[in-house]
């Protein structure tokens, strides 16, 4: 009887552990794993003020805790993510606005239904991400709330905030201040069974808005799994932060990133015959113009000679296989010589050749003095009252006619 008593007691706190045990398998969550699950959706990148954040590839514009809606669930507040990388960076560590990049997921390991801080009135409900250096303790966090600028908050009307997808209802950025400076403020977080829990606002204030009953629903329906403390870490510790520390942070960021992007490096064996200077090879493609090889060149060559007279096919095939198969010899090297001396070239002299000589008569009649011009005959002027010199008369070409017909 005793037996049996102590044996249904044993097997109802092994059945009570299994249901507080979370979903997400007993291995501890890190930040390596985080890196390499995130990293196809965007990059990875170190600001001054918070380290190593991840930058998500999303449109302008874009801002947390929008592409989604709300559970209310055995949890708390939860949100469901509709983006497909939206289960790790919503539930673990935080959101920051950082210029010129914009909002960036500061990781940690700690698990939450949505780790956000609340602002809300009878009308509306808004929400806007605790900030990296939000802190709480094993027992959660309930304290002075935390207060952003009006513009990091996301608000919907109070009727539409379950099981409404926020995008759909959400207020213009334009009415924040107006809505914010009407609302009440509130950042609270419990433990129970070893997980923290989302408090907001209270949902029978939301179902007096709505007109309906808000009943809460298994956090699996949300899509995500809870995360103990224990898993994250932070079982012995008095007080935590949201993210995690920069210098873990930079630690499991650097050996993924260095261990998957690496690539095998392509060793290239330079060719022996080097390119002339003026060739036009590409530097980042230089294989596709390189000289063809001399082993490749000179079977080529023997290859194509035509066949001797006398020789069988048969022989000069094997002939051609034996050059091909020896590699063509590679030139030694010679030591360098200094340069030798530039004889200066002998100028050209030039020859002058004596005339033959002269006949003695010739030298002779060189010799002598040329012969002075004998001078005019003096012409008599004419004397101005002498008579003139009868001219003869010419013949008329027309002789006239004596009348006797002659």
């Amino acid at each position: 009887m005793r037996r049996g008593f102590f044996a249904s007691i044993v097997l109802a706190g092994v059945m009570t552990l299994a249901s507080a045990r979370p979903a997400l398998g007993e291995a501890r969550v890190s930040v390596s794993v985080f890196h390499r699950t995130l990293a196809p959706y965007g990059r990875w990148i170190t600001t001054a003020s918070y380290g190593d954040v991840w930058a998500p590839s999303v449109a302008v514009g874009w801002q947390p805790y929008v592409n989604g809606e709300w559970y209310y669930t055995d949890c708390g507040w939860t949100w469901a993510s509709s983006d497909s990388w939206g289960d790790i960076p919503f539930h673990y560590g935080t959101w920051a606005w950082v210029p010129p990049y914009g909002w960036v997921w500061v990781p940690g390991t700690v698990w939450a239904p949505a780790w956000v801080t609340w602002a809300y009135s009878d009308d509306f409900i808004g929400w806007a991400p605790v900030p990296p250096s939000f802190a709480l303790s094993v027992s959660g966090y309930v304290g002075t709330p935390v207060v952003l600028a009006s513009s990091r908050y996301v608000f919907v009307p109070t009727r539409q905030f379950v099981g409404v997808r926020v995008a759909s209802v959400r207020v213009p950025l334009q009415r924040n201040t107006t809505i914010f400076a009407h609302t009440t403020r509130t950042t609270r977080f419990q433990v129970a069974s070893g997980v923290l829990h989302t408090v907001g606002p209270a949902p029978q204030r939301i179902a007096r808005v709505a007109g309906h009953r808000i009943d809460p629903v298994p956090v699996a329906k949300a899509g995500v799994r809870p995360v103990s403390l224990t898993q994250s870490g932070v079982a012995r510790e008095r007080r935590f932060a949201v993210v995690a520390p920069k210098a873990e942070r930079a630690a499991a960021v650097s050996k993924p990133s260095a261990a998957s992007h690496a690539r095998p490096s392509r060793k290239v064996e330079p060719s022996h015959r080097a390119a002339p200077a003026n060739a036009n090879v590409h530097p980042a493609h230089p294989a596709r113009h390189a000289p063809a090889k001399p082993e490749k060149a000179t079977a080529e060559r023997a290859v194509s000679k035509p066949q001797r007279t006398g020789r069988s096919a048969a022989a000069n095939t094997a002939k051609a296989s034996s050059h091909a198969a020896k590699p063509a010899p590679r030139p030694e090297k010679r030591a360098s010589r200094p340069p030798r001396p530039v004889k200066p070239e002998p100028q050209a002299q030039t020859v002058r050749r004596e005339a033959p000589p002269q006949p003695r008569a010739e030298r002779v009649a060189a010799a002598r003095p040329a012969p002075k011009p004998q001078a005019e005959a003096a012409r008599p002027h004419p004397q101005p009252n002498a008579p003139k010199p009868k001219q003869p008369r010419k013949p008329s070409p027309h002789p006239k006619n004596d009348g006797n017909g002659n």
